[in-house]
Protein backbone atom coordinates (compact mmCIF):
# COMPACT_ATOMS: atom_id res chain seq x y z
CA UNK A 1 0.00 0.00 0.00
CA UNK A 2 1.11 3.58 -0.64
CA UNK A 3 2.49 5.59 2.27
CA UNK A 4 0.55 8.63 1.11
CA UNK A 5 -2.08 10.34 3.26
CA UNK A 6 -5.22 12.05 1.92
CA UNK A 7 -7.43 14.73 3.39
CA UNK A 8 -11.16 14.58 2.64
CA UNK A 9 -12.80 17.90 3.47
CA UNK A 10 -16.55 18.42 3.15
CA UNK A 11 -17.51 14.76 3.67
CA UNK A 12 -21.17 15.66 4.18
CA UNK A 13 -24.34 14.59 2.41
CA UNK A 14 -24.50 11.85 -0.20
CA UNK A 15 -21.71 13.21 -2.35
CA UNK A 16 -19.33 13.77 0.54
CA UNK A 17 -20.05 10.36 2.04
CA UNK A 18 -19.51 8.64 -1.31
CA UNK A 19 -16.20 10.47 -1.79
CA UNK A 20 -14.96 9.49 1.67
CA UNK A 21 -15.90 5.84 1.16
CA UNK A 22 -14.23 5.73 -2.25
CA UNK A 23 -10.98 7.31 -1.07
CA UNK A 24 -10.89 5.16 2.07
CA UNK A 25 -11.50 1.94 0.15
CA UNK A 26 -9.25 2.68 -2.80
CA UNK A 27 -6.03 1.33 -1.34
CA UNK A 28 -4.26 4.44 -2.67
CA UNK A 29 -3.57 5.81 0.80
CA UNK A 30 -2.07 4.54 4.03
CA UNK A 31 -4.25 6.99 5.92
CA UNK A 32 -7.28 9.21 5.32
CA UNK A 33 -7.95 12.32 7.40
CA UNK A 34 -11.45 13.80 7.48
CA UNK A 35 -11.87 17.48 8.27
CA UNK A 36 -13.91 17.68 11.47
CA UNK A 37 -14.81 20.12 14.21
CA UNK A 38 -12.44 18.37 16.60
CA UNK A 39 -9.91 15.50 16.53
CA UNK A 40 -11.56 12.15 17.08
CA UNK A 41 -10.87 8.43 16.65
CA UNK A 42 -13.71 6.50 15.01
CA UNK A 43 -12.20 3.05 15.35
CA UNK A 44 -11.95 2.64 11.58
CA UNK A 45 -8.58 1.49 10.32
CA UNK A 46 -6.58 4.19 8.51
CA UNK A 47 -9.26 6.83 9.22
CA UNK A 48 -8.79 9.83 11.51
CA UNK A 49 -10.61 13.10 12.17
CA UNK A 50 -8.75 16.37 12.54
CA UNK A 51 -9.63 20.03 12.87
CA UNK A 52 -8.51 22.60 10.27
CA UNK A 53 -5.71 23.86 12.51
CA UNK A 54 -4.59 20.39 13.62
CA UNK A 55 -3.96 18.61 10.33
CA UNK A 56 -1.17 16.02 10.23
CA UNK A 57 1.11 15.78 7.22
CA UNK A 58 -0.92 15.08 4.08
CA UNK A 59 -0.09 14.49 0.42
CA UNK A 60 -3.40 14.92 -1.40
CA UNK A 61 -6.48 16.96 -0.54
CA UNK A 62 -10.04 16.31 -1.74
CA UNK A 63 -12.39 19.26 -1.16
CA UNK A 64 -16.13 18.69 -1.65
CA UNK A 65 -17.84 22.06 -1.95
CA UNK A 66 -21.52 22.28 -1.04
CA UNK A 67 -24.13 24.88 -0.18
CA UNK A 68 -25.50 24.85 3.39
CA UNK A 69 -28.93 25.70 1.91
CA UNK A 70 -28.78 22.93 -0.69
CA UNK A 71 -31.27 20.09 -0.40
CA UNK A 72 -29.56 17.08 1.18
CA UNK A 73 -26.37 18.97 2.01
CA UNK A 74 -26.28 17.11 5.32
CA UNK A 75 -27.22 13.53 6.14
CA UNK A 76 -30.80 13.22 7.43
CA UNK A 77 -29.60 10.75 10.05
CA UNK A 78 -26.73 12.92 11.27
CA UNK A 79 -23.93 10.53 10.26
CA UNK A 80 -21.88 13.46 9.04
CA UNK A 81 -22.50 15.69 12.08
CA UNK A 82 -18.82 15.75 13.21
CA UNK A 83 -17.56 16.70 9.75
CA UNK A 84 -16.85 20.25 8.60
CA UNK A 85 -18.90 21.37 5.61
CA UNK A 86 -16.83 23.13 2.94
CA UNK A 87 -18.61 26.10 1.37
CA UNK A 88 -17.75 29.36 -0.36
CA UNK A 89 -17.02 31.06 2.96
CA UNK A 90 -14.34 28.66 4.21
CA UNK A 91 -13.08 26.89 1.07
CA UNK A 92 -9.94 29.02 0.63
CA UNK A 93 -9.02 28.66 4.30
CA UNK A 94 -9.32 24.88 4.08
CA UNK A 95 -7.11 24.85 0.98
CA UNK A 96 -4.56 27.04 2.76
CA UNK A 97 -4.48 24.63 5.71
CA UNK A 98 -4.02 21.71 3.32
CA UNK A 99 -1.09 23.47 1.65
CA UNK A 100 0.47 24.21 5.04
CA UNK A 101 0.10 20.51 5.94
CA UNK A 102 2.18 19.55 2.91
CA UNK A 103 -0.41 18.72 0.25
CA UNK A 104 1.04 18.87 -3.26
CA UNK A 105 -2.14 17.90 -5.13
CA UNK A 106 -5.62 19.26 -4.46
CA UNK A 107 -8.93 18.36 -6.07
CA UNK A 108 -11.97 20.59 -5.66
CA UNK A 109 -15.49 19.38 -6.45
CA UNK A 110 -17.41 22.56 -7.24
CA UNK A 111 -20.95 21.94 -8.57
CA UNK A 112 -22.37 24.45 -11.04
CA UNK A 113 -25.94 24.93 -12.33
CA UNK A 114 -26.87 23.18 -15.55
CA UNK A 115 -27.35 26.41 -17.50
CA UNK A 116 -23.79 27.47 -16.68
CA UNK A 117 -22.43 24.17 -17.97
CA UNK A 118 -23.49 24.88 -21.56
CA UNK A 119 -20.70 26.19 -23.76
CA UNK A 120 -17.31 27.08 -22.30
CA UNK A 121 -18.43 29.44 -19.53
CA UNK A 122 -17.18 27.05 -16.82
CA UNK A 123 -14.19 25.60 -18.67
CA UNK A 124 -11.68 27.50 -16.52
CA UNK A 125 -11.31 28.93 -13.04
CA UNK A 126 -14.35 31.11 -12.48
CA UNK A 127 -14.14 32.96 -9.18
CA UNK A 128 -11.73 34.62 -6.78
CA UNK A 129 -11.60 31.59 -4.49
CA UNK A 130 -10.50 29.20 -7.24
CA UNK A 131 -7.96 31.70 -8.54
CA UNK A 132 -6.55 32.10 -5.02
CA UNK A 133 -6.32 28.32 -4.53
CA UNK A 134 -4.47 28.04 -7.84
CA UNK A 135 -1.85 30.43 -6.44
CA UNK A 136 -1.13 28.18 -3.45
CA UNK A 137 1.98 25.96 -3.66
CA UNK A 138 0.18 22.91 -5.06
CA UNK A 139 1.89 20.99 -7.83
CA UNK A 140 -1.51 20.05 -9.28
CA UNK A 141 -4.94 21.64 -8.83
CA UNK A 142 -7.94 19.84 -10.34
CA UNK A 143 -11.53 21.13 -10.41
CA UNK A 144 -14.57 18.95 -11.11
CA UNK A 145 -17.88 20.65 -11.97
CA UNK A 146 -20.81 18.26 -11.69
CA UNK A 147 -24.31 19.61 -12.23
CA UNK A 148 -25.53 21.35 -9.10
CA UNK A 149 -28.50 19.54 -7.48
CA UNK A 150 -31.81 21.39 -7.59
CA UNK A 151 -32.84 23.09 -4.39
CA UNK A 152 -36.05 22.41 -2.50
CA UNK A 153 -39.17 24.14 -3.72
CA UNK A 154 -39.32 27.55 -2.04
CA UNK A 155 -42.19 29.42 -0.47
CA UNK A 156 -42.27 32.97 -1.78
CA UNK A 157 -42.99 34.07 -5.34
CA UNK A 158 -39.41 34.98 -6.24
CA UNK A 159 -38.07 31.67 -4.94
CA UNK A 160 -40.75 29.69 -6.82
CA UNK A 161 -39.88 31.57 -10.01
CA UNK A 162 -36.19 30.76 -9.53
CA UNK A 163 -37.01 27.07 -8.96
CA UNK A 164 -39.14 27.00 -12.13
CA UNK A 165 -36.36 28.67 -14.10
CA UNK A 166 -33.84 26.06 -12.97
CA UNK A 167 -36.28 23.29 -13.93
CA UNK A 168 -36.58 24.74 -17.45
CA UNK A 169 -32.81 24.91 -17.74
CA UNK A 170 -32.57 21.24 -16.75
CA UNK A 171 -35.02 20.38 -19.55
CA UNK A 172 -32.87 22.35 -22.01
CA UNK A 173 -29.69 20.62 -20.91
CA UNK A 174 -27.93 18.80 -23.78
CA UNK A 175 -28.22 15.02 -23.78
CA UNK A 176 -24.42 14.86 -23.63
CA UNK A 177 -24.47 16.65 -20.26
CA UNK A 178 -25.06 13.76 -17.88
CA UNK A 179 -26.14 14.10 -14.26
CA UNK A 180 -23.96 11.50 -12.60
CA UNK A 181 -24.64 9.76 -9.30
CA UNK A 182 -22.79 10.47 -6.06
CA UNK A 183 -20.89 7.20 -6.38
CA UNK A 184 -19.91 7.96 -9.98
CA UNK A 185 -18.73 11.42 -8.95
CA UNK A 186 -16.56 9.85 -6.23
CA UNK A 187 -15.04 7.51 -8.82
CA UNK A 188 -14.37 10.49 -11.09
CA UNK A 189 -12.65 12.35 -8.26
CA UNK A 190 -10.35 9.45 -7.46
CA UNK A 191 -9.55 8.87 -11.14
CA UNK A 192 -8.80 12.56 -11.67
CA UNK A 193 -6.48 12.62 -8.67
CA UNK A 194 -4.65 9.54 -9.91
CA UNK A 195 -4.09 11.22 -13.27
CA UNK A 196 -3.33 14.67 -11.89
CA UNK A 197 -0.46 16.34 -13.73
CA UNK A 198 1.35 19.55 -12.93
CA UNK A 199 -0.73 22.68 -13.33
CA UNK A 200 -4.48 23.37 -13.32
CA UNK A 201 -7.11 21.17 -14.94
CA UNK A 202 -10.88 21.73 -15.00
CA UNK A 203 -13.44 19.03 -15.86
CA UNK A 204 -16.93 20.29 -16.62
CA UNK A 205 -20.01 18.08 -16.37
CA UNK A 206 -19.61 17.14 -20.02
CA UNK A 207 -16.07 15.81 -19.42
CA UNK A 208 -16.72 13.89 -16.20
CA UNK A 209 -18.05 10.64 -17.76
CA UNK A 210 -14.74 10.21 -19.60
CA UNK A 211 -13.06 9.75 -16.21
CA UNK A 212 -15.18 6.71 -15.41
CA UNK A 213 -13.80 3.28 -16.09
CA UNK A 214 -15.97 0.85 -18.13
CA UNK A 215 -18.70 -0.52 -15.89
CA UNK A 216 -18.75 2.51 -13.58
Amino acid sequence: MSARVALVAGAVGRRGEALLNRVLGSGDYAGVVVLADAPMALGVRALALAGPDELPRIDDAFLMLSDPDEAGSRSFYGRDAPFVQVHEGNCLRVAQRAAAAGATRTLLVSPAPAWQQVGRFHSGLTNATELAIAQLPFRAFVVLRPVQPARRAAGNLLQRFAAAYISVQMLMMPRSLDVITSEQLARCALAAMRRAADGVRVFGAQQLPALLEPGD
